[in-house]
């Protein structure tokens, strides 16, 4: 599925696979504990429509919800930390990995999901997690610089 592709309303088929999505997608939202799309959901199981801005299928994620809002968990970056990166040798910034969610094309960057919660974690200089290695996201490092117009050349 490419990222162009239609999204699809994604309902599970049992008990299992609920909990398994609501804890993936839900649990990571803003409003997991006040959510009218879950209980739209739940109505739509006993013959209801389908909620827009529930959860559907999502080109890099398998599944996403399109009322999603990132919950801000990591601690913001100071004036003093950013100044640091903006001062380090670009060669020795965290390496950019090979599925970042800041390199187009990659499946995390047509995740839904994840796109959302980098896009928050660079204007709010909240760190963003490296799926790949512990520390600092290389992609989302470049891209906070850049955000506050430090120039970081390779």
């Amino acid at each position: 599925m490419n990222q162009t592709s239609q999204r699809e309303p994604y309902c599970p088929t049992n008990e299992e696979e609920w909990r398994d999505t609501w804890e993936m997608l839900c649990g990571h939202c803003a409003h997991h504990l006040n959510c009218p799309i879950v209980d739209a959901m739940i109505e739509h199981t006993a013959g209801g429509s389908w909620p827009e801005g529930g959860w559907t299928s999502d080109p890099g994620g398998g599944v996403t919800c399109l009322s999603y809002a990132p919950h801000q968990q990591q601690p913001q970056l100071t004036r003093q930390q950013l100044r640091r990166l903006s001062r380090m040798n670009p060669a020795t910034l965290p390496p950019v990995c090979g599925g970042c969610a800041a390199t187009k094309g990659t499946e995390a960057s047509q995740c839904l999901h994840t796109r959302r919660d980098f896009e928050v974690s660079v204007r709010d200089r909240r760190q963003f997690l490296c799926h790949e290695r512990p520390g600092y996201c290389g992609g989302w490092v470049r891209a906070v610089l850049a955000r506050a117009g430090k120039r970081v050349q390779e």
